[in-house]
C-alpha cells in the first residue's frame, strides 16, 4: 500500500471516530432482535399488515396496502381538525428528528425528509386509529379495518412488535397538537372526565405542563382501550391508568415487620412503575403494555404480602401473651426513661442555677434534653409520597434500609441468597459465609468432602436420637457456616432449602405427588400461587397471536438495561417447567388453566417449550416466582408424597397395571388364607 493510500485510509478512520455520537442509554431503546432468537420463530417478529418505524420495508409489508390507508387517515385527521396542510406537524417533528433517530440502535439510511414523513404518517395513523374507536368519532363505513374483525386484530399484533415501534414522545407530540386543534381540554370524547378529574384540571389550567400531562395520560388510556379489545388482551385484564393506586405499597410500608429485602424491592418497583403510568412516561407502545402487565403482577405480590402479614398477626403463637406483655411494658418501661430524664433535668437545672438563672423546678422537663432526630425524608426513595401517605419515618427508614440490603443480596449467588432469606439468616452472616467460602475454594479445594460422604453423614444424622446433635459435618460447607455465625438449626434448613432450589416437576409429576391444580380467580394472567398443596394459576388462552405477543414482550425484557424487569421471562420459565409434553397441556386444560385454541396439545406444548430458546436469564436475579417454586419442591420432597408418586408412576399409570396389582394382592390374600386353613386342619 502506498503512503498516500495509507494516509487517506487513516484519515477515513479518524473521520469515523469523529462522527461517533455518545451512547445515551435512556434514549437508545429500539433494537433489532439478534439472529439466534429470531431463527426460533422469524414470523413472530415480522409485521403482517402494518409497518411502523424505519426497521421494516413499508412497501413490502402487506403488499403496501396500509401505506395508502395511512394517507387516508392523515387526510381525515386534517379534516377533523379543520386544517388544510401538514406544515405545522412536519416542522414540529423535524425538531424531534435527532432525538428520535437516537432511539434506534441500528443505522437508519433514510434522509431527514423521509424520516420525518415516516414519523408523520405512522404517528397520525396510530392516533387516528385510536380515535376511531370512540363512539363519538364518526367512522368511514368503507374502512376495511372496522369492516373486517381480523384486520383490527392483525394491526394490534403488528403495533406490539419489538421492531415495529415509534418513540412514544413522537406520538404524544402529535396527539397534543391534534387535540389542541380539535377540542378544548374539558371535552375529551368518550372518556368523560369525572368531577374529581375536572377539579384537578381546573386547578392546573394555568400550567401548560399540567395540561400536557393530562393529554399524555389520555393517550395512554386510548392505547390500552384499543389493545384490550383485541386478542389476546381480552383475557389478560390490562387496565388503564385510572386503575392505578399506590395504597397497597404504602399499606405494606406501614406494616414495618412485613418488609423484607425482596418485598422492599417490589414496593419500590410498584412506585416506580406507578410514576411511569401516571406520567405516561413510556418508550413506546410495547413498553406501555409491559408496564401495565408488570404493575398487575406487582399488585398481586403486594396483596399476598399484606394477606400473609395479617394472617400472621391473627394466628401467631403466643399472641395473647404478647398483648399482655405489651400492656405491662407500656406501664413499666416509661419509668426508667422518666427517672433518667429527671436525673438529666436536675443536672441541667443545677448548671443553669450556677449560671445565675432561676425558674420553677416543674419547668425542667419541658426542655429537650435529648436532641430530636432530624427526619431526612429526602434520603428515602419516594420519601415525599410515603410521608404524604402517613408512613412513619421509622418505617420509611426500614423500607430504605431493606431496599439497599436487597441490592447487596443480589451480589451473592442466587441460590445462596434465596436459601438464606428463606430460612431467616441475616445478611451479615450470609456475607461472611460467602467470603470465607470464596477463600476456601481458592485453596485447591482444601477440606472439601466428596458428595458420597456428605450423603452418608446426612442419612446417618436423620436418625431421631441424633437429630438434635450439632453435627456440622452433615452440612456441606458446615465449617464456613459455623464460622459465619449461622445457627445450626438454620444451617440445616439452609442445606435442605438449597437441595430443593431447582426447576419444578412438570404438571403430570406434580399431580402424582399430590399437588392439586386450581384455576385462579385473579384477572391477572401471570398470577401463580401455591398453598397447602394447591397450585392456583390464572387461565391462559393459547391462540394464534399468543406466542407472538409473549415473544416480543420477552425480547423487550432481553434488551432492557441490566435485565431488571423480567416478569414475563420469569412466567415463561415457570410455564416451561410445568409443561413438558402434551399430557401436561391436557391436564391443565382439564383444570381450566389453559384454553388451547390451537387444537393440538403437542403444538401448544412445543410452543411453550420453545419460548425460552436463546433467552438469557440473569443468574443473580430473584425471580418473582422463586418462593412458589421452593414451596412446591418442598412439598414434593416429603417422603409420603414421593412414595405416592412412585406408586402412581410405576403401578397405577394405566388400568392394566392397576388390575395386575389388584390381582397380585388377591392372589397373595388367597395364598395366606390357604396357609391359615392348612395350619388349622
Amino acid at each position: 500500500m502506498s503512503r498516500d493510500a495509507l494516509s487517506s485510509h487513516i484519515k477515513a478512520i479518524d473521520r469515523k471516530l469523529a462522527g461517533l455520537t455518545p451512547i445515551n442509554s435512556e434514549e437508545r431503546c429500539m433494537y433489532k432482535v439478534h439472529e439466534q432468537l429470531r431463527k426460533v420463530n422469524e414470523k413472530a417478529y415480522k409485521p403482517m399488515l402494518l409497518a411502523i418505524g424505519p426497521y421494516n420495508y413499508h412497501g413490502k409489508v402487506g403488499q403496501g396496502f396500509m401505506e395508502e390507508h395511512k394517507l387516508r387517515y392523515l387526510k381525515q385527521m386534517l379534516k377533523r381538525t379543520n386544517e388544510s396542510s401538514v406544515e405545522a406537524y412536519f416542522r414540529a417533528l423535524r425538531e424531534l428528528e435527532e432525538r428520535a433517530r437516537n432511539c434506534y440502535v441500528e443505522c437508519i439510511s433514510l434522509t431527514t425528509n423521509e424520516f420525518v414523513e415516516m414519523m408523520l404518517l405512522d404517528g397520525c395513523f396510530i392516533i387516528e386509529l385510536f380515535h376511531k374507536l370512540e363512539d363519538e368519532t364518526p367512522r368511514d363505513d368503507h374502512d376495511p379495518i372496522f369492516q373486517m374483525r381480523w384486520m383490527r386484530n392483525e394491526i394490534a399484533r403488528d403495533l406490539l412488535l419489538f421492531e415495529n415501534q415509534l418513540p412514544f414522545f413522537v406520538l404524544t407530540k402529535l396527539f397534543m397538537m391534534i387535540e389542541s386543534n380539535q377540542t378544548p381540554l374539558g371535552h375529551l370524547g368518550e372518556h368523560t372526565i369525572n368531577n374529581e378529574q375536572t377539579n384537578e384540571i381546573t386547578c392546573l389550567e394555568s400550567s401548560t405542563s399540567a395540561d400536557q400531562r393530562v393529554q399524555i395520560k389520555r393517550l395512554g388510556d386510548l392505547a390500552i382501550s384499543f389493545f384490550s379489545g383485541s386478542s389476546p388482551f381480552q383475557e389478560w385484564g390490562v387496565e388503564g391508568s385510572s386503575s392505578y393506586s399506590a395504597e397497597k405499597p404504602f399499606r405494606l410500608c406501614r406494616m414495618h415487620k412485613a418488609i423484607t429485602p425482596p418485598l422492599a424491592k417490589i414496593v419500590h418497583e410498584h412506585l416506580k412503575v406507578g410514576d411511569m403510568v401516571k406520567n405516561a412516561d413510556f418508550k413506546h407502545l410495547l413498553d406501555l403494555i409491559h408496564a401495565m402487565i408488570k404493575l398487575s403482577v406487582l399488585d398481586m405480590e403486594l396483596d399476598r404480602a399484606i394477606e400473609r402479614q395479617e394472617v400472621g398477626i391473627k394466628f401467631k403463637k403466643g399472641v395473647i401473651f404478647k398483648h399482655l406483655f405489651d400492656v405491662i411494658s407500656r406501664v413499666v418501661s416509661p419509668l426508667p426513661a422518666k427517672i433518667e430524664n429527671m436525673k438529666n433535668g436536675i443536672c441541667y437545672a443545677v448548671k443553669l442555677q450556677k449560671s445565675g438563672l432561676k425558674f420553677n423546678i416543674i419547668e425542667i422537663f419541658k426542655f429537650p434534653y435529648r436532641p430530636k432526630k432530624i427526619e431526612d425524608w429526602s434520603s428515602i426513595p419516594y420519601g415525599t409520597e410515603l410521608r404524604t401517605a402517613g408512613v412513619k419515618f421509622k418505617m420509611a427508614e426500614k423500607f430504605r434500609d431493606k431496599l439497599y440490603e436487597n441490592e447487596v443480596w443480589e451480589f451473592l449467588p442466587e441460590y445462596d441468597a434465596i436459601a438464606f432469606q428463606d430460612v431467616g439468616v441475616g445478611l451479615e452472616e450470609a456475607m461472611r459465609f460467602s467470603y470465607s467460602l470464596g477463600l476456601n475454594k481458592n485453596e485447591d479445594g482444601k477440606k472439601k468432602l466428596c458428595g458420597a460422604i456428605f450423603n452418608m453423614v446426612k442419612k446417618f444424622m436423620c436418625l431421631p436420637f441424633l437429630n438434635k446433635i450439632e453435627h456440622w459435618n452433615s452440612i456441606p460447607e458446615g465449617r464456613e457456616l459455623k464460622e459465619a455465625g449461622v445457627e445450626f438449626k438454620k444451617a440445616k434448613k439452609f442445606r435442605d432449602t438449597k437441595d430443593i432450589i431447582k426447576p419444578i416437576p412438570n404438571a403430570t409429576e406434580l399431580k402424582e405427588r399430590g399437588v392439586k391444580f386450581k384455576k385462579a380467580k385473579q384477572r391477572t394472567t401471570f398470577s401463580i400461587q401455591f398453598s397447602n398443596g394447591v397450585l392456583e394459576i390464572s387461565p391462559l388462552r393459547i391462540e394464534d397471536e399468543t406466542e407472538t405477543v409473549l415473544r416480543n414482550l420477552i425480547a423487550f425484557e432481553q434488551y432492557s438495561p441490566y435485565n431488571d424487569s423480567s416478569y414475563i421471562t420469569d412466567y415463561m420459565c415457570f410455564m416451561d417447567d410445568l409443561i413438558d409434553s402434551p399430557k401436561d397441556v391436557e391436564l391443565l386444560c382439564q383444570k381450566g388453566i389453559l384454553e388451547n385454541w390451537l387444537g393440538d396439545n403437542e403444538v401448544a406444548s412445543t410452543m411453550v417449550n420453545k419460548l425460552g430458546h436463546h433467552v438469557a436469564i440473569s443468574a443473580n436475579r430473584y425471580s418473582i416466582y422463586a418462593k412458589t417454586s421452593i414451596d412446591m419442591n418442598r412439598h414434593c420432597a416429603k417422603r409420603w408424597n414421593e412414595w405416592k408418586a412412585n406408586l402412581r408412576h410405576n403401578y397405577f399409570n394405566s388400568p392394566w397395571a392397576l388390575l395386575s396389582v389388584l390381582a397380585a394382592i388377591l392372589l397373595l390374600g388367597l395364598a395366606i388364607t390357604q396357609t391359615v386353613f392348612s395350619i388349622i386342619n
